[in-house]
């Protein structure tokens, strides 16, 4: 049964303003995403069309037309462009580039699937291409000359993509801060991916680049420990552990990581910003001292070896969607069976995210409340901390007083099936207190009831 929330769209190509839609790949929180083809120059892209209903919503407009302002000045070749943010036939639209490839949290799940590692050197370079694309975006300027102060805020794997070339790309500049923007996020809002996130943005305080530096540091600490960090859980223990972090070496988790590896990652990984690399640049400085040394011959062209050894059947699917869609019948081989939601581009969900919603003046504190305890009165009529789906700092995906529960089963189907993708399959889930309880009953209880079993099979068998 169709979504009542996803609108009707016409079956096969149809031109939208200077585009072709070829086909709809699915609907995320924020509108309908095409595979589409720009006519000139020719070239692929991802068209999303936002919801008739939120052009109605003049605090989203005032904030789609901010971020329009910022990502314009973004031309990198480590960051995906967004070509496009306007409208055209009466309705808001963005056109991003088409990244051939697989995002970062998709490579590390197939190769620890196969029983592969991410070697020290292919890391480096991928960490040395992830740091110049930040460092561009940190230093990036609007027409005027003037800094945009830009920060990401929600940097993971799963927005850094790879393309099958090699080439790494960012893949959304959609959670960013800038100055630019006069709209910015809601105090009551934390957006982004709890995992990745700095302690000062899970304390709601002041961020600049240096809480992409840490963001950074994470990412690189996943590879290095080839140690997947969990990605569910207990939201208010996320939020607790964003905010006050623990961290240990990488090579406590793997074997061979040299100490100078440990010292990078964890001066990356510091608590307090003063402590950490002031930018981007100076990281990406020190992992091309370490490359140098431990990794001199490594590419690009060894990331690309290792993406087409990892999903050459998707890269073949891929070349053969792209050639239909560049030739001159775009709809001879764009079929719902010819680009099925695993072969999406990681753009297709590209400024939408996971965010928290709570009481303006509620920050985690560094103990756990007791398992099941709020840490405060709720306020009346509301849960105290919920889950949304966020666009441009705003929850699009419900009405504001659902709870998680209900967020979780009104997301898109494209949503789920991109955002819950192969890594959640091998990512243990953060246990809250009230499960962590519930497992060791039933350990106890099993370990009780064969204990008395075993009993009962001792004297019948001494039995008389």
């Amino acid at each position: 049964m169709a979504n009542p929330r996803e609108p009707e769209s016409p079956r096969g190509p149809f031109r939208f303003g200077p585009y072709t839609l070829a086909r709809r790949i699915g609907a995320g929180g924020m509108g309908e995403v095409y595979l589409a083809r720009e006519e000139n120059p020719r070239r692929a892209c991802v068209v999303k069309k936002v919801l008739p209903r939120l052009m109605e919503n003049k605090q989203f407009i005032g904030r789609f037309r901010d971020e329009a302002r910022v990502v314009v000045h973004l031309q990198h070749p480590n960051i995906a462009r967004v070509y496009a943010m306007g409208e055209a036939e009466g309705q808001l639209f963005l056109a991003m580039e088409y990244v051939q490839g697989k995002t970062l949290s998709r490579l590390a799940y197939r190769m620890r699937q196969r029983g592969q590692v991410m070697t020290p050197g292919v890391i480096l370079q991928i960490g040395i291409r992830l740091c110049e694309g930040l460092a561009y975006a940190h230093d990036a300027r609007d027409g005027s000359g003037q800094p945009l102060h830009l920060v990401h805020r929600d940097l993971s794997p799963a927005n850094v993509c790879i393309s099958y070339d090699g080439e790494l790309k960012i893949i959304d500049f959609g959670a960013s801060q800038s100055t630019l923007k006069e709209q910015q996020t809601a105090p009551r809002v934390v957006i982004g991916n709890l995992t990745y996130m700095s302690p000062e943005q899970a304390r709601k305080k002041f961020v600049d680049r240096r809480a992409d530096v840490y963001s950074a540091g994470v990412v690189l600490w996943e590879l290095f420990s080839w140690n997947p960090l969990p990605q569910k859980g207990e939201p208010l223990e996320r939020w607790r552990k964003a905010a006050y972090p623990k961290w240990d070496p990488p090579s406590r988790y793997r074997t061979g990581v040299p100490p100078a590896v440990d010292a990078v990652v964890m001066k990356a990984l510091s608590t307090e910003p003063d402590q950490r690399f002031p930018d981007a640049a100076a990281l990406g400085a020190e992992l091309a001292r370490l490359k140098a040394k431990l990794a001199p011959q490594v590419t690009d062209e060894d990331v690309a070896r290792v993406m087409w050894d990892a999903f050459a059947e998707e890269k073949a699917a891929e070349d053969a969607v792209l050639a239909e869609l560049l030739g001159k019948d775009p709809s001879r081989a764009l079929t719902e069976q010819a680009i099925p939601a695993k072969l999406a581009p990681p753009t297709a969900l590209a400024f939408e995210h996971s965010g928290l919603e709570a009481p303006e003046d509620y920050v985690p504190g560094e103990d756990a409340p007791p398992a099941g305890a709020a840490a405060r009165p709720a306020p009346a009529g509301r849960s105290e901390t919920r889950e949304a789906r966020v666009s441009f700092g705003m929850d699009v995906a419900g009405d504001g007083d659902a709870d998680v529960g209900m967020v979780e089963a009104r997301r898109p189907q494209l949503v789920r099936d991109l955002e819950d993708d192969e890594e959640d399959m091998l990512t243990p889930a953060v246990e809250s207190g009230a499960d962590a309880r519930r497992r060791w009953i039933w350990l106890a209880l099993g370990l009780f009831l064969g204990a008395c079993a075993a009993g009962f099979g001792v004297v019948w068998l001494l039995a008389p």
